[in-house]
């Protein structure tokens, strides 16, 4: 089993969809390398990825999850009308909203690889422990923040078409040696459903994200272990 082409399919099952052409990673003088080793991948649909041509990843059967990174993440802030007071309706992560973030993610990783998978969550390194390490890069929501400090005079609730859209970057390296073997950067946008955008909506919408995204790394584990 050739466990390269595998793995280089990573951006189709990060991003949640299907490439219309097989993805493949670049080879010969005219590939696009990075760090010395890592290839681009082609066809990789709304994902950038870059893989090392020569890891094993068959080697993994367990993995080590960073925190979620979520320092410095750029806020794309909604778009104003013309009666929105100027700065007010800015949306701004705070604490409670990092450590929120943080705990989501490592629900997702730690349900969909742990308990429905096959991949242990350790936290000392092996030769057999695959480390994930994830930042946050971007937020866009798509409403003003819902309290009463961003909500338009007179409106208790905000309402929008959707969530918003997160994007985020994905490391997979040896835990062991901390050799990188992959990069992944990919954007995934929520619902676009009409409805009631609140803290508790936003926070449904950011786990069904991230269990979308741990879900795809575990189907892709699955297939390279044969499992």
């Amino acid at each position: 089993m050739d466990f390269r082409i595998l793995f280089a399919g990573m951006a189709v099952w990060l991003a949640g969809c299907v490439s219309v052409s097989e993805p493949t990673i670049q080879t010969g003088v005219n590939a696009e390398i990075i760090g010395g080793k890592l290839h681009r991948v082609d066809n990789a649909t709304m994902g950038i990825v870059y893989v090392d041509p020569d890891a094993d990843f068959s080697r993994y059967s367990r993995v080590m999850v960073d925190p979620l990174g979520v320092d410095n993440v750029e806020i794309i802030q909604p778009g104003r009308s013309v009666a929105s007071r100027a700065s007010r309706d800015d949306w701004e992560l705070d604490d409670r909203d990092r450590k929120a973030l943080q705990d989501t993610f490592a629900n997702s990783m730690r349900i969909n690889l742990e308990e429905k998978g096959d991949y242990p969550i350790v936290t000392q390194a092996d030769d057999d422990v695959l480390r994930i390490s994830a930042k946050l890069v971007s937020f866009a929501p798509n409403a003003p923040r819902d309290d009463a400090r961003s909500r338009s005079i007179g409106r208790s609730r905000t309402y929008s078409e959707g969530f918003g859209t997160l994007s985020i970057s994905i490391s997979f390296s040896d835990a062991e040696s901390g050799e990188v073997l992959a990069l992944v950067k990919d954007s995934k946008e929520g619902s676009n459903m009409w409805g009631v955008n609140n803290r508790a909506s936003n926070l449904g919408e950011v786990r069904f994200i991230f269990n979308s995204w741990a879900r795809a790394i575990r189907a892709r584990l699955d297939i390279i272990n044969g499992h």
